[in-house]
C-alpha cells in the first residue's frame, strides 16, 4: 500500500533539507553506518507520534540540524508528508468533518516545531490551520498505526508487549459474555490457530526443523493475567519463543506485528492503515532467512488488499531486490543527502562499489521466486499486464537482457541465447523453488532444442515456446513475436491512430515490414495504458500454463 507518497524533512538532526518522492509499498534507505538513514524514520516517528525514539519526545534544542545548532538564527524543524489515500481507506460517519477538511485523497500535511512552542504548528497543503482544524488532523493521523522498530529492539519483548494488547481485547470481549465456560477458551484456541496459519508456514520454510507453531492462548480466566506467547514444536517437544535464535525471534516479531495490524486486528475498524519504519530488518539473519524476510515485507505491503506500508534502513542486497523504492543516503560535511535509484540492479551495482551492500548476479536476484526470461521489454510488459488481469496472487518475476544488464545490451533471441549460455552456471545455482523459465516467441520455435542443450536440469531451467493456439487467427505472420497474440480491439486502436493495417479477403491482417517497428511501439503503449480481459483471450491458456509451471 502506498499511503505516503512523498516526505520532506528540514532541519532535523543530520538532515538540512531532503525531499523524497515516489515512495513505494516497501521503501529502503541504504547507506553507510552513521550516514543518517535512521533519521528519516525518526522524523516520521516525530510526525506521527511526536517522538524520535520510544518515550523520547522531539525537542528542537536536541534534535535541530546539528551543524547549524550554534548559529544565531531561528531554529525550527519541519516534516511534510504527502498522503495518497487508497480506495480501502475509510472514514467513520463521525469523521466526515475530517474528510471534508482534507478535501480529497491527495494532500500534504506539515508539522513545524519551534524552540519556544510546546506543540508543533500544522499546515494543510501549505495553509496554516486553526486549533480546531489541527485537532481534526490529529483525528486523521490516529487512523494510522505508525510503528518505529529500532535495530536494538529485543524481538521477544516486543512480541510480549503486543500480545498484552491482544489479551486486553479478549478480556473486554469475554467480559461482555458475563461468564466463560470451557467452550469459550476452546473457541479462542481455534481462532488463534487460524490466525497464525501463515506465520506457521513461513516459519517452517525458514527453519524446517520447526514442526509446529501455536499461540499460547489462555485455558482459563486465571491464565488471562499472563501475556501470550508462541510455542514452537521440535522433535515432539514444545519450546517457548524466548529460547529460539534471534533470527527466528525477528521473524516471529514481524509476523506478530502483521497479525495485529492487518484488517481483522486493526482495533476492530478504528485503524485504517499501518506504517512500519524498521531499522535493518536483516540483522541477525542467515542468508536464506534474510531472503524470506525481504520477500515477506514486500509481499505483505504490496498485496492488493494490504493496508500496510513499509520503510526500512538496510545494508542488504536482498532487501534492495525486494524493495520497490530505493533511496541512497550519504553524509558529506556532517549533512545527510539522499538520491533515488531507478532499479534494484542499478542500486546494487552502485552500493556494492561503495561498500554498503553485497553484489549479487542479476540472475540470482529474487531467490524465492521463479524468474521468467523473455526476448524483450515488450514481451515483459504484456506478460506483467496479463498477470494483473488474471489476478495472480504472487506473479512470477519477468525480465529480459536490457533489464538485467541495465540497458547495456539489446534484445532478441540470439542475444538471449548467448546470455543464458554465458550464465548457465549461475542459473544452476538457483533454488529449485525458483527456476529460470525462458519463453521464446512463436517465430523462434526452431531454436528451442538449441536452448535445451545449454542446461539439462529441468528443476532449475525450463524452455517454453509461444504456441500456435495462443495466436490471434486474424493476424498474419508479418506480426512478429508476442504481438501476434494481441486482440482485434488493440489492432483497431492503432488503426485509429493512423497505423496502416492491410486485410486479405479472408480478413487476415498484415503490415509492411518498414512500418512494423512503429506499430509495435504503438501497441506497447496500449499495453502500458492497461488492457481488458478480452485482450488476452488468445494468450490466456498459455499464460495460465506458465503460471502453473511456477512452484507455489
Amino acid at each position: 500500500m502506498k499511503l505516503l507518497s512523498e516526505i520532506e524533512v528540514n532541519g532535523f538532526r543530520s538532515i538540512r533539507d531532503c525531499s523524497i518522492t515516489g515512495l513505494g509499498n516497501f521503501t529502503t534507505f541504504a547507506g553507510l553506518n552513521n550516514s543518517g538513514k535512521s533519521n528519516f524514520l525518526r522524523a516520521l516517528n516525530a510526525f506521527f507520534n511526536n517522538q524520535t525514539d520510544e518515550g523520547i519526545n522531539l525537542k528542537v534544542n536536541d534534535d535541530y540540524f546539528r551543524p547549524d545548532m550554534r548559529k544565531k538564527k531561528a531554529k525550527q524543524i519541519k516534516v511534510s508528508v504527502k498522503f495518497s489515500l487508497p480506495n480501502q481507506f475509510h472514514f467513520r460517519s463521525e469523521l466526515q468533518a475530517v474528510k471534508s477538511l482534507l478535501g480529497g485523497n491527495e494532500f500534504t500535511i506539515t508539522k513545524i516545531w519551534n524552540r519556544k512552542e510546546t506543540f508543533p504548528i500544522y499546515s494543510l497543503n501549505g495553509k496554516a490551520l486553526s486549533l480546531e482544524d489541527q485537532q481534526r488532523i490529529n483525528q486523521f493521523l490516529q487512523l494510522i498505526n505508525f510503528r518505529y522498530v529500532p535495530n536494538r529492539v529485543h524481538p521477544i519483548e516486543l512480541i510480549k508487549r503486543e500480545h498484552q494488547a491482544l489479551r486486553d481485547v479478549l478480556v473486554r470481549r469475554l467480559g461482555k459474555r458475563g461468564s466463560a465456560d470451557d467452550s469459550t477458551f476452546t473457541a479462542i484456541q481455534k481462532t488463534s490457530s487460524t490466525l497464525i496459519e501463515g506465520l506457521a508456514k513461513d516459519l517452517y520454510q525458514a527453519s524446517p526443523e520447526i514442526g509446529s507453531v501455536r499461540l499460547a492462548t489462555p485455558n482459563s480466566w486465571a491464565d488471562m493475567i499472563f501475556a501470550f506467547g508462541y510455542k514452537l514444536g521440535m522433535s515432539g517437544i514444545e519450546l517457548d519463543d524466548a529460547v529460539q535464535g534471534s533470527g527466528i525471534q525477528s521473524l516471529l516479531m514481524l509476523e506478530t506485528l502483521y497479525l495485529i495490524d492487518r484488517d481483522y486486528f486493526q482495533k476492530f475498524g478504528w485503524k485504517q492503515a499501518a506504517i512500519w519504519a524498521i531499522e535493518e530488518p536483516e540483522s541477525s539473519l542467515h542468508t536464506s532467512l534474510e531472503a524470506l524476510v525481504a520477500y515477506y515485507l514486500s509481499s505483505i505491503s504490496s498485496n492488493s488488499t494490504s493496508r500496510l506500508q513499509v520503510l526500512s534502513t538496510t545494508h542488504s542486497d536482498l532487501m534492495l531486490q525486494y524493495a520497490d523504492k530505493i533511496v541512497s543516503v550519504k553524509k558529506e560535511n556532517l549533512e545527510t543527502t539522499c538520491k533515488s535509484f531507478g532499479s534494484a540492479s542499478e542500486a546494487i551495482n552502485r552500493l556494492s562499489r561503495e561498500g554498503i551492500s553485497r553484489w549479487s548476479h542479476p540472475l540470482l536476484h529474487y531467490p524465492l521466486e521463479p524468474l521468467i526470461l523473455v526476448e524483450g521489454k515488450y514481451d515483459a510488459t504484456f506478460l506483467e499486464e496479463a498477470f494483473r488481469i488474471l489476478k495472480v496472487p504472487k506473479p512470477p518475476r519477468v525480465s529480459y537482457i536490457e533489464r538485467l544488464e541495465n540497458d547495456q545490451a539489446t534484445g532478441g533471441v540470439d542475444e538471449l541465447y548467448n546470455y543464458v549460455k554465458n550464465n548457465s552456471k549461475v542459473i544452476k545455482s538457483r533454488q529449485t523453488i525458483a527456476p529460470v523459465i525462458v519463453i521464446l516467441d512463436w517465430d523462434a520455435s526452431g531454436k528451442r532444442d538449441k536452448f535445451s542443450k545449454l542446461l539439462d536440469d529441468s528443476d532449475r531451467f525450463k524452455i517454453l515456446v509461444w504456441p500456435d493456439n495462443a495466436l490471434n487467427p486474424k493476424l498474419g505472420k508479418s506480426f512478429k513475436g508476442i504481438e501476434r497474440s494481441f486482440s482485434n480491439r488493440m489492432i483497431e486502436a492503432v488503426e485509429n491512430k493512423g497505423a496502416q493495417i492491410f486485410r486479405s479477403k479472408s480478413g487476415v491482417c498484415s503490415v509492411e515490414r518498414d512500418q512494423y517497428e512503429q506499430i509495435k511501439k504503438q501497441l506497447n503503449q496500449i499495453v502500458i495504458g492497461g488492457l481488458i480481459e478480452d485482450d488476452i483471450e488468445h494468450a490466456k491458456p498459455f499464460i495460465q500454463n506458465i503460471i502453473d509451471l511456477c512452484p507455489k
